[in-house]
């Protein structure tokens, strides 16, 4: 296979995803009640709508045709009263996929880089008006807003898994060093979900079942550790 061949499909994959994750995020932030929950789901699209279109602009500058690759309803959209934009995209090993996260870290505590863990938590944010303005109409049907959190923590695992096989099959390596950023950025908005369905209950490890540990105890008893 051709070098430059395997790069446009791996990235048509990579686009796919995120063009789908955009599109189910405006039903998602259409159904979710919790006013939490909104925020993490407005500003992830927000970062997902930002790296879809730099990559997008990256793949057209390294001559991959993009014509057949589909766009996310909202990408020529506004997002409440503002146009979605991206800024002038760099290209080359200063550039990378933009790190998710970072920003409102900043104006939280005054750092770079958002650090998770079991003491997050999102704030309230005033978010909820664009968020609404960004959805799309379901009619009756409304999701919960546990069903959302699963959705979207299983779109990031995805996600995460789809832009990791790209970056290996990648040999250029400035969309190597932007799917791998790209992948570190799923990997950390999947556990900001995490975090949030965990501290509601939603995501709870299941118990070792009695038996599996009564077995476990006996193979090693009757197979020793050399």
């Amino acid at each position: 296979m051709k070098l430059g061949t395997r790069e446009a499909m791996e990235i048509s994959e990579v686009l796919r995803t995120n063009s789908s994750i955009i599109d189910h995020y405006n039903l998602y932030l259409n159904s979710c009640q919790d006013q939490q929950l909104r925020s993490i789901l407005d500003r992830q699209q927000r970062h997902t709508i930002d790296t879809f279109q730099r990559l997008l602009q990256m793949a057209q500058s390294h001559g991959i045709d993009t014509n057949q690759m589909p766009l996310p309803t909202t990408i020529n959209t506004t997002m409440g009263n503002q146009q979605v934009t991206t800024g002038t995209v760099q290209y080359g090993n200063q550039w990378s996929a933009p790190q998710y996260g970072a920003e409102q870290q900043q104006a939280f505590t005054g750092q770079a880089g958002m650090q998770y863990g079991t003491q997050y938590s999102a704030g309230t944010g005033t978010s909820q008006q664009s968020a609404m303005q960004t959805g799309t109409t379901t009619g009756t049907t409304m999701l919960n807003d546990r069903a959302i959190a699963e959705g979207a923590l299983m779109f990031h695992k995805h996600s995460a898994e789809t832009n990791t096989t790209a970056a290996l099959e990648s040999a250029e390596p400035h969309l190597r060093n932007a799917l791998t950023n790209m992948s570190r950025n799923c990997i950390e908005m999947s556990y900001e979900i995490y975090n949030y369905m965990s501290q509601r209950g939603w995501y709870q490890m299941p118990n070792t079942p009695q038996n599996f540990i009564s077995h476990s105890t006996t193979n090693q008893q009757q197979y020793p550790t050399q």
